[in-house]
């Protein structure tokens, strides 16, 4: 099983919007092969952080997952929205 943790601080202008992104590819996302779990989180409405919780069957279908069509466009789009991101892998 992998874990990948994603915290982020999006830029305040973006921080809804990102939200509004993140809950409409969540449901694409969440029937991909090998998805278990795909979640954000966010302290509270005055935190800039949010925080993406993700658990895979597998490295090969995270991998598919990054790779896909719909990540890619997703990832183009939000880029430049974020003051900082940091993505964490684990394999359990």
């Amino acid at each position: 099983m992998i874990i990948v943790t994603v915290k982020t601080t999006p830029k305040s202008e973006y921080k809804q919007e990102y939200i509004k992104q993140f809950n409409e590819i969540a449901t694409v996302v969440r029937q991909e092969t090998g998805c278990l779990e795909y979640e954000l989180y966010q302290k509270d409405e005055e935190n800039p952080e949010v925080f993406i919780f993700e658990r895979w069957d597998s490295k090969e279908h995270l991998d598919a997952h990054l790779k896909s069509e719909h990540m890619i466009q997703f990832f183009s789009y939000t880029s430049s929205w974020f003051e900082k991101k940091v993505m964490d892998v684990y394999e359990l």
